[in-house]
């Protein structure tokens, strides 16, 4: 009993099939990273824990003072809320607290967030994310420059924000406070020199 011959693939087909996948692939990673690249940072919301006048955390307790572990060691923290501008800080600190702590640290050591802008909304109502953008928009950006002597998006520092939440404005809270991080590197202060 014979059976009917096996037809080989064509190697050039697949050669050239191999190729033009290779091709499509580095086309591929190329756009992605164009694309990263140059694009402006995204800009991260956060709302402020419900009860921020007594100094909780997010998760809404009553808690006045938090500790932060630090590669350096433990520093007592501050509700974020309470964080004056130039406070300089690690992010993981921060968001290994829920957004509710900064465990402040020296400018003049590595750091990789810092404080440039605290202060007061002027809107009447609560604002909505279109809202709390144009906020960032109309006031960080415009402090960030003032604060650093760079316009944003013109390195690779990102503005993160955190305000009241529905309820904390209700009870009269109207913070809005901006911080940057360099996802690159850590650093001393970036507050320009005066």
């Amino acid at each position: 009993m014979s059976r009917p011959p096996v037809k080989k693939p064509n190697t050039s087909t697949l050669v050239i099939v191999g190729i033009i996948v290779v091709i499509l692939i580095a086309a591929a990673i190329f756009a992605i990273h164009s694309l990263t690249t140059t694009l402006p940072p995204v800009t991260t919301t956060t709302s402020l824990p419900t009860n921020t006048s007594q100094g909780g955390s997010a998760t809404d307790t009553t808690t006045d003072t938090a500790t932060s572990t630090q590669s350096e060691g433990a520093a007592t923290g501050m509700p974020i809320a309470s964080a004056p501008v130039g406070t300089c800080f690690e992010r993981q600190a921060t968001i290994d607290s829920k957004g509710a702590y900064v465990a402040p640290i020296d400018c003049t050591e590595a750091h990789d967030s810092e404080v440039f802008y605290s202060g007061n909304v002027s809107e009447t109502t609560y604002p909505d994310s279109d809202g709390w953008q144009q906020a960032v928009l109309d006031t960080c950006h415009p402090a960030f420059k003032t604060y650093t002597g760079i316009t944003f998006g013109q390195n690779s520092w990102q503005i993160y924000y955190i305000y009241p939440s529905q309820q904390a404005w209700d009870n009269g809270s109207r913070l809005l406070l901006c911080y940057t991080t360099d996802p690159l590197q850590r650093t001393t202060s970036v507050k320009k020199a005066s």
